[in-house]
């Protein structure tokens, strides 16, 4: 069942002219979902997972029932709704989706003109699966820019946006500021915001637009930060401020605080995990890194992540790499080849992937290491030649990659609680 409820998701990819969040705010009235409610929101376009996980983790150690709502997931759509850091169960996860594809069809013409996205389909199921279990926070991490996004048909009692980079701009805009005012379209009267360190003239975007509707602009605090036992990331360095300040505020407004409550977040998020992200593991002898670096925003902290890792070394890994978008890969595979020693090009079989043919075109013409094209289907054939192994380029990819080696040694866990 689980299959064909994934088929119907994939299918359902509405086009960016026609998002709206009236579709969705009628999806959410026909299931009785509020749209107020105690929900924390985060934009951005690069960390915004790393950081709801962190808070995540850090609210539940504090003694509150938490719920989280990311995109997209890594090897299981499950993954993408948790209480208490636990992905939803199969049979729920199915029963959900049933009951809110039975809803759209009343929102949707017989020519299926106002049939809800897939996204807009998990969103209200992730918000119902909250109402059901009746958590104290819920934590939306929100999937496309910010203004159309399903998470903001919800009003947030507090949201953050992480940082602004050029990414999707052909959805959001060529520009920072174009990028950050969609993004700020989750701005709500009276809510307040945190931002993240980003371009002064996206700030100054999104501050003019927190000014206009009357969302106050929360101050960082400085506070201790525990030492990162899981993240270790470079980016991390940037999330984790911006989490303790979300946490902090939202204890302090909504409780419990407690300075004991307090150090047990702080404990907590030191513990926090968020699996694809410079995520280092040791299997059969061979180290594996999974890093869903997507984009030119965050190809400076891969690049970092890559210099800390090899301490003056002069490893080249393999590099198992595969993209969505033409942009993305333009910049980011010549620096992989100027630090691989093979290249394996994934040909994916989602919709958006390129060709294997198109990605070896943006190989620098001096790259002298083997370079391999695979299939989807060949991954768990995978062979690379090199130690340690790069995987790059794609969430879709890094989850592909985690599912095949799982397939292949019993015991290998891909993702797991948080």
């Amino acid at each position: 069942m689980m299959d064909r409820l994934a088929d119907v998701l994939r299918a359902r990819r509405g086009p960016w002219g026609r998002w709206t969040l009236d579709r969705m705010g009628e999806l959410l009235r026909l299931g009785e979902i509020p749209r107020d409610g105690p929900y924390l929101q985060v934009a951005g376009t690069a960390g915004k997972g790393s950081v709801c996980a962190l808070v995540e983790r850090g609210l539940r150690a504090a003694g509150l029932r938490t719920g989280l709502y990311t995109s997209p997931h890594l090897v299981d759509w499950e993954e993408r709704v948790r209480i208490d850091g636990k992905a939803i169960g199969r049979e729920d996860f199915e029963k959900l989706i049933t009951r809110w594809l039975e809803l759209a069809a009343r929102t949707t013409a017989p020519d299926g003109e106002g049939a809800p996205s897939g996204f807009e389909l998990l969103t209200a199921a992730g918000l119902d699966h909250f109402r059901r279990r009746r958590v104290d926070v819920g934590i939306l991490e929100v999937g496309l820019g910010g203004r159309l996004d399903a998470t903001g048909a919800v009003r947030p009692e507090l949201c953050a946006i992480v940082t602004i980079g050029l990414d999707h701009q052909d959805v959001l805009g060529e520009t920072l500021e174009e990028i950050a005012a969609e993004k700020a379209g989750i701005l709500r009267p009276g809510v307040p915001v945190l931002l993240g360190p980003m371009a002064a003239e996206a700030e100054a975007v999104i501050r003019d637009v927190a000014a206009r509707v009357g969302a106050p602009i929360l101050p960082e605090v400085s506070l201790a930060r525990p030492r990162l036992r899981h993240l270790h990331g470079a980016e991390q360095e940037k999330n984790l401020p911006l989490a303790i300040s979300l946490a902090w505020h939202w204890l302090q407004i909504h409780g419990p605080w407690t300075e004991e409550n307090w150090k047990k977040c702080l404990a907590a998020m030191a513990l926090a995990r968020w699996p694809g992200r410079w995520d280092v593991r040791s299997l059969a002898g061979r180290s594996w890194i999974f890093d869903a670096t997507l984009n030119a925003c965050a190809l400076p902290y891969l690049r970092r992540n890559w210099e800390n890792f090899c301490r003056g070394r002069a490893l080249r890994p393999s590099v198992v790499t595969a993209s969505l978008d033409r942009r993305r890969a333009q910049v980011l595979v010549p620096y992989l080849a100027s630090v691989a020693g093979e290249v394996i090009f994934v040909a994916m079989e989602e919709e958006r992937a390129l060709a294997g043919e198109e990605l070896v075109s943006f190989l620098p013409k001096n790259f002298s290491g083997p370079v391999t094209i695979v299939g989807e289907g060949e991954l768990d054939r995978l062979k690379p030649r090199m130690d340690p192994v790069l995987v790059t380029g794609s969430i879709h990819l890094t989850g592909l990659v985690l599912a095949a080696l799982a397939r292949r040694h019993p015991g290998f866990v891909p993702v797991g609680d948080l």
